[in-house]
């Protein structure tokens, strides 16, 4: 806590540049706290500021500032302006690349808490390289959605298996292994509402999907690991859609 509260300075939004404001990284309510690190980040609380530490911002904070600076007018003949914008978008590839491993593995070790603000940002710049509609976002969202289950959060779960599966159906040629991640987590969330039937469908079309390569672990359970529920056994070509 010592040393994640260590980084930070107190912001007034009263003091704040007239029309911006600054909200939190996490919850996008008005910041009360800035990262004195990279001074680019904010945040609500130093409750806020610490999750997003341990989980993810102490391993972009330069990144994060050094993007920031490359982001900034920059005056400059045509040849100038395109290296800068390249080199901003590797720096976003790179952050993406971060926040996406970080995410998966907090999953795997089932440190649900703090895996969302690592997809959460994972998102965020998914979606400023490649749009909101993009198949890109659909790990995020599933990271996202797999850790709300663990936490518990139902709800907040479906409202990102659904945005991913919008994107998946609006996505032409998706390859199996979107799909599979998708049923593997729909499967999960039916299983944690108790639907047994439709957490079991859900796992049968999954391994349906699964190329001989795929991994099929994501958070230390295998896609049909859960499935063991409260049945000893099950017929196939009942779930199979």
């Amino acid at each position: 806590m010592s040393g994640a509260t260590a980084v930070t300075k107190a912001v007034n939004p009263l003091a704040n540049p007239k029309g911006v404001k600054y909200l939190c990284e996490l919850c996008q309510k008005p910041a009360f706290v800035q990262c004195n690190l990279c001074k680019v980040t904010y945040y609500c609380s130093h409750e806020h500021q610490r999750v997003d530490w341990v989980s993810i911002h102490e391993r972009i904070c330069p990144k994060v500032r050094d993007l920031k600076g490359s982001s900034q007018p920059f005056l400059g003949s045509d040849e100038e302006r395109q290296r800068r914008k390249q080199e901003q978008a590797d720096q976003q590839l790179e952050i993406i690349q971060i926040t996406r491993k970080t995410g998966q593995k907090l999953l795997f070790e089932q440190s649900f808490e703090e895996a969302i603000p690592a997809a959460l940002q994972s998102l965020k710049h998914c979606i400023e390289v490649y749009g909101t509609a993009s198949i890109e976002l659909v790990i995020s969202y599933l990271i996202l959605a797999e850790a709300s289950i663990g936490l518990n959060q139902l709800s907040q779960a479906e409202q990102y298996l659904s945005q991913a599966e919008w994107t998946v159906l609006k996505t032409d040629n998706v390859t199996n292994d979107f799909k599979a991640k998708l049923y593997r987590n729909l499967g999960l969330l039916y299983d944690a509402r108790n639907q047994h039937d439709e957490a079991l469908r859900n796992f049968a079309n999954g391994v349906r999907k699964v190329p001989m390569s795929f991994d099929l672990f994501l958070s230390g359970t295998p896609i049909l690991g859960i499935a063991e529920l409260n049945f000893q056994e099950c017929n196939d070509a009942q779930w199979c859609g």
